[in-house]
């Protein structure tokens, strides 16, 4: 048996609602929900730290069993040095580990996933720690904005003590440009269009999906659960009812609305929240996007779920446990601004 033997999820403790957002760029719309902002000691290696400590816990693994550990990402503060060497020396990892970074998509994570389950199937490694974080800072008075959030989470591959069996997956790729970001720019670049997200989202996640579920053989009914990468809420919205899906498969999996689009995290984290509450014989579905390609992976729940959710941290916890801040503590907390003596 391959698949999930153990997950663990981490937001920081501050939320923005996004109607103070709206309310100091002098916006009539007074949109609803809130995104997680990280603290000033806070970054993706932090982050990414205690998604892993949660993630080993739940696993009831110990370090010393962990051969590989794959860290997906597209907020690192480096052009050139890993993130995740560093991290393997901070959870006391083996110094034998093979430590791999992936980055340039918020595909990141689920490309770090398949890679992960094809080593550990092809019997290379025995015990794979995979994890996904970012802090994204949305330029001011953009759209972006109002989404970017910051968030992690882990996950242990492995062939023993496995309680989300992986089926299969299929990946759609063009290489469509939506939204990227240059060496030299501070923030991310969106093409304008609503055409341009549509096309970019839309298009690739459906297409992965249906993919899928011809491979397998099954219907948008097959899946109990279904979390698609949490981006935009119209995206979503548009993305699952041309694929069939009901609000009630979609529920479980939607953190858009506590945390905000956590990139690299994002469908970890959603899969977290429905592995929190998923009975055995469910199936999950999971698609991510970013950057012109989407990959949809497929898991079945089974008994030894319940075995191990004493040791969980569950996702429920992090969307109760919060603080606000208003929006210039917002600007302050993800450096858009600072003091100037």
């Amino acid at each position: 048996m391959l698949g999930i033997s153990g997950y663990g999820v981490y937001i920081p403790l501050y939320r923005v609602k996004l109607k103070e957002i709206a309310t100091a760029w002098k916006e009539d719309a007074q949109p609803s929900g809130e995104k997680s902002v990280a603290y000033f000691d806070e970054n993706v290696l932090t982050l990414a730290y205690n998604a892993c400590i949660n993630a080993i816990k739940h696993a009831d693994i110990k370090p010393s069993d962990i051969n590989a550990l794959y860290l997906g990402t597209v907020s690192s503060p480096y052009t050139e040095a890993s993130l995740a060497a560093p991290l393997v020396n901070a959870l006391g990892l083996p110094e034998n580990v093979e430590a791999v970074d992936f980055g340039a998509s918020t595909r990141a994570s689920t490309a770090a996933l398949q890679a992960g389950l094809d080593a550990v199937k092809s019997e290379r490694l025995e015990n794979i720690l995979i994890v996904g974080s970012d802090v994204l800072v949305g330029a001011p008075g953009t759209s972006f904005e109002y989404t970017a959030g910051s968030g992690a989470a882990a996950c242990i591959l492995s062939g023993n003590g496995v309680i989300a069996e992986y089926e299969d997956s299929f990946f759609y790729t063009t290489g469509f440009a939506d939204k990227w970001k240059n060496v030299e720019s501070g923030y991310p670049l969106y093409g304008d269009t609503g055409f341009v997200r549509r096309y970019g989202y839309v298009e690739h996640v459906v297409k992965a999906a249906k993919g899928l579920l011809e491979k397998l053989g099954d219907s948008a009914q097959s899946f109990n659960h279904v979390v698609l990468q949490q981006q935009e809420s119209r995206l979503i919205s548009e993305a699952s009812k041309s694929l069939g899906f009901t609000p009630e498969q979609l529920k479980a999996g939607m953190t858009l609305e506590n945390f905000g689009d956590t990139g690299s995290a994002s469908i970890l984290i959603g899969l977290s929240a429905i592995l929190d509450q998923a009975e055995p014989g469910q199936r999950i579905l999971a698609v991510s996007y970013g950057s012109g390609s989407s990959a949809a992976l497929s898991f079945k729940v089974n008994e030894k779920i319940y075995d191990k959710r004493e040791n969980s941290t569950p996702v429920k916890s992090f969307k109760e446990n919060k603080e606000y801040i208003d929006y210039f503590t917002h600007l302050r907390q993800n450096r858009i601004i600072s003091r100037t003596e």
